[in-house]
């Protein structure tokens, strides 16, 4: 269901993809006003979720090259499954708890972002979940180190 939950959501989440943005310690995310939105984010990127995410790019970003528009083998793929199952896991556990419709929570999140709210950072990652091109992106920027979750309790310190 996750690729029919964030269809959607793709061509917002492509928008806000920035590579270093939201990943050093000036992340704090958005302000708490207690929407459906908001506790999604939360949810998604709790230090569970991103010490799940370092240790999977951990595992796995190595393997990636930029092959510049040649084939890529079949075990990235196999990777990329495996990371759409990760997130299908976690975002099935979210909307159970909330008790709400993934259309529920595709809804709240499209309201947050016509509202102009940019804080929300969770689409980068979910949006890797339903984009092959998109997560093999994700992975060379782990493996080049434009990205890192290595440190993933600073992403919760706002600097002042």
């Amino acid at each position: 269901w996750l690729k029919t939950f964030w269809a959607t959501e793709l061509r917002l989440a492509r928008e806000m993809l920035h590579p270093h943005e939201g990943h050093g310690p000036a992340f704090a995310g958005p302000e708490n006003d207690g929407s459906l939105a908001y506790r999604l984010e939360d949810y998604m990127l709790s230090g569970s979720f991103l010490m799940q995410l370092n240790d999977f790019v951990g595992k796995h970003a190595h393997k990636f090259e930029d092959v510049n528009g040649g084939e890529h083998p079949h075990e990235w793929h196999d990777i990329f499954l495996e990371y759409e199952k990760m997130l299908n896991t976690r975002v099935e556990a979210f909307l159970k708890a909330e008790g709400v419709t993934a259309e529920q929570a595709v809804e709240a999140c499209m309201k947050a972002k016509n509202e102009g709210n940019e804080d929300y950072k969770f689409f980068e990652y979910l949006a890797a979940a339903v984009d092959y091109e998109r997560f093999h992106a994700v992975m060379l920027d782990f493996k080049s180190g434009k990205r890192d979750v290595s440190q993933w309790w600073k992403c919760f310190v706002r600097e002042w």
